[in-house]
């Protein structure tokens, strides 16, 4: 029980200070995102989250569609730059077979995150929250924001660790030329 508590408390603090660090290391220019694409997908286990109005989602309600699932929280700076990029990416998908997912690890209520896209102005986006952070450890997250590519079939395709500029020509470039997008 100590070790678990020991272990947890570290992750946080982890979260914490690259959350706080990261902008005074880096120049605010985001890189573009650019997925590492996996030699073989790689299953996923089941993990839910909550949509806006409290109902419980999982992975698999998406199933037959490409994801962008971006792991994030208001608290992490890095994950507040680049969320008007992803809301931008939502809008130049457009009717493409692919959903851009954003759950947030907040542990507060939906009604803040939406609180926060109005603030920031992000219209398009859809609110995902997962407050006991279980789709972190489903999905291997250590540091967030971490933005996960998922195939129709709900496997992982792809991975990116950090903040990104997601509607960067780049990024729609390296999207586009997926097989069946």
């Amino acid at each position: 029980m100590r070790s678990s508590l020991t272990t947890f408390l570290i992750l946080i603090g982890s979260f914490v200070i690259v959350a706080n660090v990261y902008p005074l290391l880096f120049s605010s220019d985001l890189p573009p995102g650019r997925f590492t694409l996996l030699e073989t997908p790689r299953e996923i286990p089941e993990t839910a989250f909550f949509d806006a109005a409290g109902n419980p989602v999982t992975l698999r309600d998406f199933e037959g569609a490409y994801l962008v699932v971006n792991v994030w929280a208001t608290w992490c700076e890095p994950c507040r730059e680049e969320m008007p990029a992803l809301d931008q990416l939502t809008r130049n998908l457009g009717n493409q077979n692919i959903r851009v997912l954003p759950i947030s690890i907040d542990t507060t209520r939906a009604g803040n995150i939406e609180s926060f896209y109005r603030l920031h102005k992000l219209t398009d986006l859809p609110v995902y929250l997962d407050p006991s952070q279980n789709t972190m450890r489903t999905l291997n997250v250590f540091g967030i924001p971490t933005t996960i590519l998922i195939d129709p079939d709900g496997r992982e395709i792809g991975r990116m660790v950090g903040p990104a500029k997601w509607d960067s020509q780049e990024t729609l470039d390296q999207l586009s030329a997926i097989p069946g997008l």
